[in-house]
């Protein structure tokens, strides 16, 4: 249920304080206009790139992400939560939180807009639960990323 089109890439640069020019720099993209087509979601990232984003962005959660919607096969074996190690991390969370809500809110006010619900709704609804109770188990993460790193200053 992730908005494919969300710049996650973007957001994870923006995270770590850089600007499009110094993640060039350090990620080491020969074209400069290379790595907005990848911010745009105009041109695929390979593995090595996404590997190099998550040390330079120090955002792990992009390594997670970026199997899950690469390579469906690898993903099932992945856990459905992460804990945020970095403050990358737990924006991306929140991110991914907002777009899973944003999406379970129209679903669920489209089917319960006549007030019947019939069999395939309401196992679209039992989905929409999971998936709500996966955001949920996303901002608590980032919940208690924020607290321990209050305990931390």
């Amino acid at each position: 249920m992730v908005n494919q089109n969300k710049l996650y890439y973007k957001i994870c640069r923006e995270q770590a304080g850089l600007t499009q020019e110094q993640a060039i720099v350090l990620l080491g993209i020969a074209e400069p206009a290379t790595l907005s087509r990848y911010e745009n979601g105009h041109a695929p990232v390979n593995p090595e790139l996404a590997a190099e984003m998550v040390k330079v962005y120090r955002t792990p959660l992009l390594a997670s992400w970026y199997v899950r919607h690469t390579n469906p096969g690898l993903a099932q074996y992945l856990p459905e939560l992460s804990n945020p190690i970095t403050d990358g991390d737990m924006t991306l969370q929140m991110e991914l939180a907002d777009d899973d809500i944003t999406e379970v809110r129209k679903t669920v006010k489209m089917i319960l807009r006549d007030g019947i619900v019939d069999a395939q709704e309401a196992e679209e609804l039992k989905l929409n639960a999971r998936t709500l109770r996966d955001v949920a188990n996303k901002i608590l993460s980032a919940a208690t990323y924020l607290e321990s790193r209050e305990a931390d200053s």
